[in-house]
């Protein structure tokens, strides 16, 4: 079975969580436990196995922190411990249909401006082990746990530009509908469906019993399938169990149906029990087709403003007319335009108008360096104006929203 098959099926069962399961096997549990695809593959593939005994259409590799960033001082490649991962879950999934899916999470360092690691760094890291997934043989990469939404785009990218495989993200989000970085559900989904996944939805942080008002803002804004992966809650600090048994976890993933879900499972603190109590759930109802056009909008990581009237769009990030900015240009000032920036979101700005060519003036890198700059500090969603094609792509490269493009 393939993924488009899979999306004929009413509802996607996905696995749980692996961590839970290697705790009750009472497997050594270590910071690396991506390193037991080496040296218990067999207990990571009985693990896999009896999420697939219990429904699930897609298993997680035992890859989320396979980075090499994470590895390094392991003494192990990525390639290595990803070719394991994903050797170990089709090792459980052969003649079962179910699909095998790279599991890639966060780097673990924060990108720029906030950090020091650049997007092109961040892309080529998931790259590493995009390439050692796909050469293994997983079916399906599947970005979860973000919190940044520029750490998911560089990821969904990087599989986007490096294979062919169905690509699947889920960020991770507070009970205010932000991720811990500030990002919300509407830009995530303008984003990311623009970028070309084929699903993407809410996994962690919280238990299932929150996830319905971000899913209903969720199914406003995207036309892709809605992806649910809650926690068990929170575990009880004496006994170590989590809140939601199986079937109370389950009855909340039944009330999510009406919003539109389509792909299912459980993170932190589910077991098999609760994939199985999911499917059985899910088996007595009908997925629900929101029939809807998705709002006209640019973002920010951090904004969205609806194209529904008339925006305000500031133009004082333009050198035409304008001596102090030229000279600005020539001096390679950002914080100059950092204050025109902040200047005019102040004045009320909806929208950013980005324009640095100059005669003299290498524009393309100044249309990266500003971009960088400006998404560290404004809100505004930013308008790219250019008349050189290279420049717009390399700001649209960079950018962690959906901008404008003019000129």
């Amino acid at each position: 079975m393939d993924f488009q098959t899979l999306l004929n099926k009413p509802f996607i069962l996905l696995d749980g969580a692996l961590g839970t399961m290697l705790q009750k096997q009472g497997l050594p549990l270590g910071e690396l436990p991506e390193l037991l695809n080496l040296t218990h593959p067999d207990r990571i593939a009985a693990i896999h196995r009896a999420y697939i005994d219990s429904g699930a259409d897609i298993i997680y590799t035992n890859t989320l922190g396979a980075n090499r960033c994470k590895l390094a001082g392991s003494g192990h490649t990525v390639s290595e411990v990803v070719t394991a991962g994903v050797k170990a879950a089709k090792q459980a999934s052969f003649g079962t249909g179910c699909l095998v899916a790279l599991d890639i999470g966060p780097i673990g360092q924060l990108l720029e401006p906030a950090g020091s690691l650049s997007f092109e760094e961040a892309v080529d890291i998931f790259r590493e082990e995009i390439a050692a997934g796909v050469k293994a043989g997983a079916d399906i990469i599947i970005a979860e746990t973000m919190t940044d939404l520029g750490e998911a785009r560089a990821d969904v990218l990087a599989a986007k530009e490096s294979c062919g495989l169905p690509v699947v993200c889920t960020m991770t989000f507070e009970k205010n509908r932000r991720t811990f970085t500030g990002c919300t559900v509407s830009s995530m989904a303008l984003t990311l469906e623009g970028l070309g996944a084929d699903a993407i939805g809410i996994n962690c942080s919280l238990g299932p019993d929150d996830f319905g008002p971000l899913v209903e803002e969720l199914s406003q804004w995207t036309s892709l399938p809605i992806v649910v992966k809650p926690n068990a809650g929170l575990p009880d600090p004496d006994t170590g169990e989590f809140h939601f048994p199986p079937d109370l976890f389950a009855e909340y993933i039944s009330e999510l149906v009406p919003l539109g879900i389509r792909f299912a499972g459980g993170c932190c603190g589910t077991m098999p029990e609760t994939i199985a109590a999911i499917r059985s759930k899910l088996e007595m109802n009908h997925p629900v087709r929101i029939n809807k056009s998705i709002p006209a909008a640019v973002c920010s990581a951090t904004k969205t403003v609806p194209i529904d009237r008339v925006r305000i769009i500031g133009e004082r990030i333009n050198p035409t007319g304008k001596k102090l900015f030229r000279e600005a240009l020539k001096r390679q000032d950002v914080d100059y335009i950092l204050t025109q920036a902040l200047q005019q979101t102040d004045a009320g700005a909806d929208i950013l108008d980005v324009n640095v060519g100059l005669p003299g003036v290498d524009e393309k890198l100044m249309m990266e360096r500003s971009v960088k700059a400006l998404q560290g500090v404004a809100d505004a969603p930013l308008q790219l104006d250019s008349a050189d094609p290279e420049v717009l792509e390399a700001g649209l490269r960079l950018y962690h929203g959906r901008a404008i493009v003019n000129s």
